[in-house]
């Protein structure tokens, strides 16, 4: 896995926290935000580290299911999202719907490919090498679907290119991290709290 996996995967929650911080939120309010099946979270980390890591069970997998492990993962994170989208406020669930709209297009253009399919151009524009093909990527050419949702925004600090649904994967994320740090605020028209004196 490389680092600069490992930057995309934790620049978004970082930025979300610093994001946060400066609307007056606290960490402390990620705790009022209930999560359910966090073990569908470790599963989506555990399927992405072995397609990069374990070529012989990516093969198996995807001979066996039929779709790409990178498909599996948005999938599972898809399913995780949904479990979880109607338990939180309405804020935070728009953001959630932000990330579940990136990764469904991911998924489709994988799952219509076999693989993500990368702009060659974007991929020169980004300093990395173009017509390289790898277990998640391959260069896009005229046989290729819904190119237009595959990586064609060059990231040129870390020589990558994005798609379209990483850029909504991000920013749902970094918004749903800021959202939940808030601190709730009390409705001036509401009554303030019964005060119980303390018995002697």
């Amino acid at each position: 896995m490389s680092f600069s996996f490992l930057l995309l995967t934790v620049t978004p929650p970082v930025a979300g926290v610093l994001l946060g911080y400066l609307c007056g939120g606290r960490l402390s309010g990620l705790r009022a935000v209930r999560i359910r099946a966090l073990w569908l979270i470790w599963l989506a980390a555990a399927v992405q580290f072995a397609q990069y890591s374990a070529p012989d069970v990516r093969h198996l997998v995807e001979d066996v299911a039929g779709v790409p492990m990178l498909a599996l993962v948005f999938g599972i994170v898809f399913g995780w999202l949904t479990v979880n989208l109607g338990h939180w406020p309405a804020a935070i669930r728009w953001a959630g719907a932000v990330i579940v709209l990136g990764a469904a297009m991911n998924a489709l253009v994988i799952g219509l490919n076999g693989r993500m399919p990368y702009d060659s151009a974007a991929a020169t524009a980004a300093g990395s090498t173009p017509g390289l093909e790898g277990p998640k990527n391959a260069p896009a050419d005229a046989g290729t679907r819904l190119a237009p949702l595959g990586d064609i925004i060059p990231v040129p600090l870390i020589n990558k290119v994005a798609s379209p649904g990483d850029v909504l994967i991000s920013g749902g994320t970094v918004a749903l991290v800021a959202l939940a740090m808030r601190r709730p605020r009390r409705d001036p028209a509401a009554p303030a709290p019964a005060v119980v004196p303390a018995t002697v």
